[in-house]
């Protein structure tokens, strides 16, 4: 542990900005809570709470980090303004994983879950911060921009919007492109370039390890982000159905357009055919 201080790139005092900011966060949650209340719908107080204070999070963090790789000569170079924003979001996911350790509801859904298995895997990774690597999180962390397209659509489809609005097909086509550049190409782009600078940085191996764990945690919930984006919002967009129904005599062709049936009858027994479109 001694040596671990002793190598380490970071200020003492820079240590405080992990709990400083867990305690901010908490402080947060419930105002974000009061503040935005009256929007709640069909959500239980404390998930809308979480939903509020983690899309704070992404949308702060986020941005941040994405003007930070655009305006500095080199992003991956450590300094005071690179360590910081990684050590904000360990502060939050420490805030995150105890107001779910306490609060949240129970028995925990999957989704859930792997939100533990995210936060622990990130947190495992914080020395590389303070070993100079604190570039590589900044870097890192504009995947946040795609947690933030995440936030969104469950705002959205807690408000009842189709997915054939135009607010919805617009942030399923932005988490998409976020998704690829964030989740899939910058990150093997920050590895790249973190095993280059890793020789005369002496970053200790079983960080590796933990970066490939790491690594195929965010892998992996940027496939499921992916599929489900696909899947259950742009594919049903387009995709028709065709429905039978059985009636007691009318034979009649319709289309369903926006949740309302247009019916034509033509007076003979049979079934009712339709396609919702």
């Amino acid at each position: 542990m001694a040596a671990y201080f002793l190598h380490s790139a970071m200020h003492p005092l820079e240590y405080l900005t992990i709990p400083l900011f867990c305690v901010v966060f908490s402080l947060l949650n419930p105002v974000m809570g009061y503040f935005f209340g009256g929007l709640r719908e069909s959500v239980t107080p404390w998930e809308w709470r979480n939903l509020m204070t983690s899309s704070l999070h992404s949308f702060i963090v986020g941005v941040l980090c994405c003007i930070s790789v655009c305006i500095l000569d080199d992003p991956f170079e450590d300094r005071i303004e690179t360590r910081f924003l990684p050590l904000v979001a360990c502060g939050y996911l420490m805030h995150d994983l105890l107001d779910i350790a306490f609060y949240a509801d129970r028995p925990l859904p999957n989704a859930r879950k792997w939100v533990i298995i995210h936060h622990l895997a990130v947190l495992s990774t914080a020395p590389a911060v303070a070993y100079g690597f604190g570039g590589l999180g900044t870097t890192c962390l504009t995947v946040e921009t795609n947690s933030l397209g995440v936030h969104i659509r469950k705002f959205l489809k807690l408000k009842h919007f189709k997915k054939n609005h135009i607010a919805s097909i617009v942030n399923s086509a932005v988490i998409l492109v976020t998704c690829l550049l964030f989740r899939f190409i910058v990150p093997v782009a920050a590895m790249k370039e973190a095993l280059s600078r890793s020789d005369h940085i002496g970053l200790p191996s079983y960080l590796y390890y933990e970066y490939f764990f790491l690594f195929l945690v965010v892998f992996g919930i940027g496939i499921r982000f992916f599929y489900v984006i696909v899947t259950r919002d742009l594919l049903t967009i387009t995709r028709k159905q065709s429905l039978k129904v059985e009636t007691n005599g009318v034979v009649s062709n319709g289309i369903v357009t926006n949740g309302s049936v247009t019916v034509a009858n033509n007076n003979s027994n049979g079934v009712l055919h339709y396609k919702a479109q």
